[in-house]
């Protein structure tokens, strides 16, 4: 397949379509910055590169869970090649254009697997233009590691395809290299799920069934030298797999969270029937129930590419009911605990380690485009060589859309009584807010509806002026894909939350408090106290954010350079987390204070007052709706210190200095006064952590369960604990030598075939 200058110039009408939907956002001065990316995403990514421009790898994080593995959790995405962008423009600019160009990426990556297909250029650039705007993808900018690592599909696919039919190194190496990417994304279960996509793909497309087990061959090869491509993301992350809670804590119930609930499929009809949790305050568990999943906003992809994919089964028949079969399995994963059939997937290997089953909606999202595209080439070719068809088919669409139009105006009319229904259905002691939210969704609702209709109508116009030869072909593409995009923009310009880039610099009222301590402490928030910071409330997004952030939602402090007692990880240390829910609950935290005072907690943030005489009180607020009292720790221990004796009255302690304090390592000058000693430090047990007393090796042993500790003999000592993990390390010689290995046999084969 060689592009020429048509194909360029599609590629620019998708950078240009890209650009007008994300325009708000290519100034810097508005973040794209919805739910994860701006409480977690932004946060990690700066303190990302504050790292590698202070001239350190970004491989600790000592901001959460008394320090943590940064470059291990994978989400930051360091070595993952367009990461490159964080590091050559101003934060603020890098951190949109870098989910901006994914979506440039998605539109041209499905283009050319159309293309590949041999679909027609329209075909092609409808199918890259819903994939790259489909609900699917928008929401997912929200959490970009899995756009990171869908984008990569069709080109994957692409390669994959071309690979069956030929085997060559250079296309295994191409495929194991997109494979890598997509790990190094940071969305293991992309990758997990695309593997079992190219072995059914083999089996189902090979010619033979030695071509199939060529190719089956291949992709293990590919999938091996991936392996190698990423051990230096993969090895620390398989290490710090066995510390978190993605390991222990497999309960189904646990697992099966967020799965997709099978009344929402009424979503790809009618967009955030139930809500758009992307706009503030347009989603409420109140209203709605329990049973629904709030990680994908809307799987919505346009009513005309819904319609198109009917089409798609006339012709490429074995292509078209392989996606078709690939969309159905995809679903049935996404509805998880709705359907008895996750039972039976949750026991197969893999699988119980992937939590929240709507994330296989993305292989959904993708067949679907992929057979709307297939629908739209059998429609041109209706337009073109069977106009005849066409009155039959404007005729059945013009029935649906009078039906549709009187159920539209039945409803409208009596939208009064469709409230007075609902609400039947509520406690009238409820407040008001919600019965007007209530009554917002039937609105809201009854409008999509009233535009679903009018897209039919402009297919059945388009389908009636064809049949009766009054449009071309071209102009006949050229409207449907303007309705298309007309539609996906319309319905995807809401889930593209801007954010003030003043939000993030400012400083609100709890952190000027501890800003105005230069010591080294860490603060505490309760566990109810984090729940609740869960469901945010403002007047406006802006003002909501400013509040969970001075109301200490996890991860926002990194920017300020607090350090807390626990945090927010997509993995979290087991030990850890499961202490701070138990032993901080409301009716112990009170006798578990000593606790915080070795942890080296000095302020501690509650939703309730606490009554402690160790416990002063710097401010308390109540503000839309929620409590916040910020407390002093008077007894608070220093980060580190010299300690005598064992457990008991019996003990003693000394104070230590700090001389150097940073991510991967620390400097303390202690002096020891009896021969029994060790030197404390609260910081996380992990293996990686080396420590030196005096320059000489030193054993660092487990402290109070999740700390360090360090025998130190009588006298002074200058005492240094370095994070440089062998499963770094180690994985930088296999993806150097693998890098290397991959040139060497690139060089080979390009030498053979000049020779040839």
């Amino acid at each position: 397949m060689k592009l020429d200058k048509k194909d360029l110039f599609i590629f620019g009408a998708f950078l240009v379509l890209v650009l007008v939907f994300f325009a708000k956002f290519l100034t810097g001065e508005q973040v794209l910055a919805f739910k994860d990316l701006s409480r977690y995403f932004y946060p990690l990514r700066h303190f990302m590169v504050e790292q590698v421009r202070a001239g350190q790898w970004p491989l600790w994080n000592p901001y959460i869970f008394c320090g943590f593995p940064l470059l291990a959790t994978l989400q930051i995405g360091f070595f993952y090649p367009l990461s490159l962008l964080y590091f050559i423009l101003p934060f603020n600019l890098a951190f949109n254009y870098f989910t901006i160009l994914h979506y440039l990426l998605a539109a041209c990556f499905m283009y050319l697997l159309l293309r590949y297909y041999q679909l027609s250029r329209a075909a092609a650039f409808l199918g890259g233009l819903v994939f790259a705007f489909s609900g699917y993808l928008l929401s997912v900018s929200n959490m970009n590691t899995s756009l990171m690592a869908v984008v990569w599909l069709p080109l994957v696919l692409l390669v994959y395809d071309s690979l069956l039919k030929q085997r060559t190194f250079l296309k295994i190496a191409g495929l194991a290299s997109l494979l890598a990417l997509q790990f190094l994304g940071g969305e293991p279960t992309i990758v997990f799920v695309t593997v079992f996509l190219l072995v059914a793909y083999a089996i189902v497309f090979a010619a033979s069934r030695q071509a199939c087990l060529s190719g089956l061959l291949c992709l293990a090869g590919a999938g091996l030298i991936a392996l190698g491509l990423t051990a230096v993301q993969l090895l620390p992350f398989l290490e710090l797999a066995g510390y978190s809670d993605r390991v222990a804590r497999t309960a189904y119930g646990l697992i099966t969270m967020r799965s997709f609930p099978p009344r929402e499929l009424i979503n790809f009809i009618f967009p955030y029937f139930f809500g758009n949790q992307a706009v503030f305050g347009g989603m409420t568990e109140t209203i709605i129930g329990k049973n629904f999943q709030d990680w994908l906003i809307s799987p919505y992809l346009g009513i005309l590419p819904l319609v198109l994919v009917f089409f798609a089964f006339a012709k490429r028949r074995k292509k078209a009911f392989f996606f078709l079969a690939a969309a159905v399995i995809a679903l049935l994963l996404a509805f998880g605990k709705y359907t008895p059939l996750y039972y039976v997937i949750y026991l197969m290997p893999g699988f119980s380690l992937i939590r929240y089953p709507v994330k296989y909606l993305f292989l959904l999202n993708f067949s679907l485009v992929v057979l709307a595209a297939f629908g739209f080439e059998r429609l041109m070719f209706l337009v073109a060589e069977q106009r005849e068809h066409l009155g039959r088919l404007a005729g059945y669409l013009l029935w649906l859309l009078l039906g549709m139009l009187g159920v539209f105006l039945a409803g409208f009319f009596g939208r009064a009584a469709i409230f007075a229904f609902l609400a039947r259905n509520y406690s009238p002691k409820l407040p008001a807010y919600f019965f007007e939210l209530l009554a917002g969704m039937i609105e809201f609702n009854l409008l999509s509806f009233f535009f679903v209709v009018v897209y039919l109508f402009g297919l059945w116009l388009l389908l009636f002026l064809a049949a009766k030869d009054k449009i071309k072909r071209f102009a006949f593409a050229g409207l449907l894909i303007l309705l298309t995009a007309a539609d996906l923009f319309a319905n995807g310009s809401t889930v593209a939350v801007p954010v003030a880039a003043t939000v993030f610099s400012a400083v609100p009222p709890n952190y000027q408090i501890l800003l105005k301590d230069k010591g080294l402490f860490r603060f505490f928030y309760t566990p109810e106290l984090e729940k609740k910071n869960r469901y945010i409330a403002g007047e406006d997004y802006n003002d909501a954010l400013l509040e969970t952030k001075d109301n200490f939602t996890a991860n926002w402090h990194m920017l300020d350079h607090f350090f807390d007692l626990c945090g927010y990880e997509s993995v979290q240390p087991l030990e850890l987390t499961a202490f701070y829910e138990e032993a901080f609950k409301q009716e112990k935290l009170t006798r578990n204070l000593p606790y915080l005072s070795r942890f080296n907690v000095k302020y501690i943030a509650s939703e309730r007052p606490l009554g402690s005489a160790f416990l002063k009180l710097l401010r308390s607020k109540n503000k839309y709706g929620l409590e916040v009292y910020l407390y002093q720790n008077l007894n608070v221990m220093p980060r580190a210190y010299v300690l005598y004796g064992n457990k008991g009255p019996e003990w003693s302690w000394t104070r230590v200095k700090f001389l150097k304090y940073s991510p991967n390592e620390i400097l303390i000058s202690a002096r020891a006064e009896q021969e029994d000693a060790r030197l404390f430090l609260s910081e996380a047990y992990y293996p990686g952590w080396q420590a030196f007393v005096d320059g000489k090796e030193a054993e660092i042993q487990r402290a109070n369960d999740f700390f360090r500790s360090v025998r130190l003999p009588r006298g002074s000592h200058t005492v240094r604990f370095v994070y440089l993990p062998l499963s770094f390390r180690l994985g930088g010689l296999i993806s150097l030598l693998t890098v290397l290995g991959l040139l060497a046999g690139g060089a080979y084969y390009y030498q053979k075939a000049r020779q040839s």
